[in-house]
């Protein structure tokens, strides 16, 4: 079994316009027990209160707030990003920002919510840095070079 992580941070749909394919937006599957991303979706729910905070009172130069969550029809399994997102005091609130792959019970553009337990990544924009978006990281480090070099060509932010 594999799991499908949307490479795609959503600050680049917002970028690009909503619905347009990007270069950098593709799915990429990962293995349920890849301990990397398992260790990247524990840290986003471990810090997910820090993320709160701030999209709470978002300063200057922060935007491109969204969340990752887990979907599925039942046979299929992806991670989504939901995108703008809000936090009502206990469910993360957005609309479904990447176009599913192989899950058939949801379509771009829908609303949906989870609650922080089961978010699989958190991310935002800083001054055109990255904050969060620890699966986006792992995706990214395993991309040979020349792979990796356009990834961040294509993005309108920075990855530390």
């Amino acid at each position: 079994m594999c799991r499908c992580l949307g490479v795609l941070a959503l600050a680049v749909v917002a970028a690009t316009g909503c619905g347009r394919k990007h270069p950098a937006d593709k799915v990429t599957r990962v293995a349920d027990d890849d301990p990397q991303m398992n260790a990247a979706i524990e840290k986003a729910r471990s810090t997910a209160d820090t993320f709160i905070a701030v999209l709470k009172s978002p300063k200057p130069g922060q935007s491109g707030f969204s969340v990752k969550m887990l979907v599925s029809d039942g046979t299929n399994h992806e991670h989504i990003w939901l995108s703008p997102v809000v936090f009502d005091g206990k469910v993360f609130r957005g609309m479904i920002n990447n176009k599913p792959d192989k899950v058939t019970t949801i379509k771009m553009g829908e609303r949906a919510s989870v609650e922080p337990s089961e978010i699989s990544d958190w991310m935002y924009i800083e001054n055109r840095k990255l904050v969060g978006g620890f699966t986006l990281r792992v995706l990214r480090d395993g991309m040979p070079a020349g792979e990796r070099a356009e990834f961040d060509k294509s993005l309108p932010f920075v990855i530390e």
